[in-house]
């Protein structure tokens, strides 16, 4: 166990020592026939928000994070622990807003929502390196004024060295791509980023950093990151609009 989850297993000691309280979990069972659980967030021992984990399709399960209050601008990871001797699952990290505000959507495993009844949520910064999200490829929709080609940056030592894989067909304004990471020759369990190439403009580089993992499929296919490029090519835009499952 790296330094960050040694880190958050004694985190997670304490706050289920000293507050009990505050993480007790309204059931489906309280809110009656309802398929929708509501759980308090911890963070720094508060309670930091709220996270709605949805099991009307016990085949593939979602969740819904709010936090507020957090370090502006600044990456945090998403998890819970069933207890505090076991492993922490970690669900997903995103960059929270200028304000502080983490708003994450995502699927959980069936297997995840088993024993949620006493499960502890959290959310903490996340340090270099600690967790990165699995996905399998990459979706880009152009809507730029602009000439784009996707490409990435991928690392198979950690972050150390990173290694540029471009797809050299052009998108034009209102064209998308959607381009497994294997095609683009980037290894398994390799560390990946987008980067899109503008024409005549300036480039730009994602700042969510993810992992390839070719063999994970859920019952609806695989997780691809989302991207949009818009503006101009003196100023384009890059968006990240979250991880969905493809077929």
């Amino acid at each position: 166990m790296n330094k960050f989850l040694s880190t958050l297993f004694t985190v997670a000691c304490v706050l289920l020592v000293s507050t009990i309280g505050p993480i007790d979990t309204v059931s489906a069972a309280q809110k009656g026939r309802s398929p929708i659980d509501y759980f308090d967030v911890m963070h720094d021992g508060q309670v930091a928000g709220e996270v709605r984990v949805n099991t009307a399709n016990a085949k593939t399960p979602t969740y819904a994070l709010a936090a507020d209050g957090l370090t502006p601008n600044t990456k945090y990871t998403f998890g819970y622990y069933n207890t505090p001797a076991g492993d922490p699952h970690l669900l997903g990290s995103k960059d929270t807003t200028k304000s502080g505000v983490l708003r994450m959507l995502g699927t959980l495993r069936p297997d995840d929502v088993q024993d949620l009844e006493s499960a502890l949520f959290w959310v903490a910064e996340t340090g270099p390196g600690d967790y990165h999200e699995w996905i399998h490829g990459i979706r880009l929709y152009q809507n730029g004024w602009f000439i784009a080609q996707l490409a990435v940056y991928y690392s198979t030592d950690g972050g150390v060295t990173w290694h540029e894989s471009v797809l050299t067909s052009n998108l034009l304004r209102g064209e998308s791509i959607t381009m497994p990471l294997e095609s683009l020759g980037v290894p398994e369990h390799a560390l990946v980023k987008i980067h899109v190439i503008v024409k005549a403009g300036k480039d730009r580089t994602g700042t969510e950093v993810f992992e390839t993992d070719y063999s994970y499929l859920t019952y609806w296919g695989f997780y691809y990151a989302e991207y949009e490029i818009a503006g101009t090519t003196g100023n384009p835009k890059l968006t990240y609009n979250g991880v969905d499952i493809m077929e």
